[in-house]
C-alpha cells in the first residue's frame, strides 16, 4: 500500500514540475480569461496612424531636410525610438556619419518629461570635432522638437551607461530646445 501512495506522489510531482518547466520555458501559455488583452489591441489599432515627419541633419553648414512616414501612436516612447532611428538612417544615407548608430529603447519617467535614449554604440567618430558633436546632438534635438515630441529634455545612453565623450558632458540632461536657434 505504501509503495502505490509512493509510485502514485511521485507521479503527481513529475507531473507538476513537468508542467512548471513547460510553462517557464513558454511551451504552454496560461492566460486569464478576464484578461484585457484583446481590448488593449484594439485600442492600440486604433490610436495608429501614419504620420509625415521631418528629418534633420547638420552637414557643411547647412541642415538637410528629408520627409519620410512612420507609424505613430499613443506611445511616446515608441514614437520617439521610430523618429531616431529614422533619423539615423537618415544620416547614414547622407553620409553625415558612418557609424550604423541604433536606438535600442527609450525610457521616460512618470513624468514623460526627460527621455533616456540608449544607443548600441558611441554615435560620434574620435576624429569628429566638438562642433561637429554638437551639431549631431543639435541635429537630434531639432528633429524631436520639430516633430512635436512632447518630452522637454533627453540624455544620451549606450547600452543602458552614460555616453562617455572627452569634449562634451552628457551625465546631464540636453534640453529640447537646443543651444542654436
Amino acid at each position: 500500500m505504501k509503495k502505490i501512495i509512493y509510485i502514485g506522489s511521485c507521479f503527481i510531482l513529475f507531473f507538476i514540475g513537468s508542467l512548471f518547466f513547460l510553462y517557464q520555458e513558454s511551451w504552454i501559455i496560461i492566460t486569464s480569461p478576464f484578461s484585457r488583452q484583446n481590448e488593449q489591441t484594439i485600442s492600440l489599432q486604433n490610436n495608429t496612424i501614419y504620420k509625415t515627419i521631418t528629418l534633420y541633419g547638420w552637414q557643411q553648414n547647412e541642415y538637410k531636410t528629408e520627409s519620410t512616414e512612420i507609424i505613430y501612436s499613443d506611445n511616446i516612447a515608441q514614437n520617439l525610438t521610430l523618429l531616431l532611428n529614422s533619423w539615423l538612417i537618415f544620416l547614414e544615407d547622407e553620409h553625415i556619419t558612418d557609424k550604423q548608430t541604433q536606438v535600442m529603447s527609450v525610457a521616460l519617467p512618470h513624468s514623460k518629461t526627460e527621455a533616456f535614449i540608449s544607443l548600441n554604440q558611441q554615435p560620434f567618430d574620435p576624429a569628429w570635432s566638438t562642433y561637429r558633436k554638437l551639431m549631431w546632438i543639435e541635429s537630434m534635438l531639432k528633429t524631436i522638437r520639430e516633430n512635436k515630441i512632447p518630452i522637454s529634455s533627453i540624455r544620451l545612453l549606450v547600452h543602458h551607461q552614460p555616453l562617455q565623450d572627452d569634449h562634451l558632458q552628457f551625465d546631464i540632461s540636453w534640453p529640447i530646445t537646443g543651444f542654436t536657434q
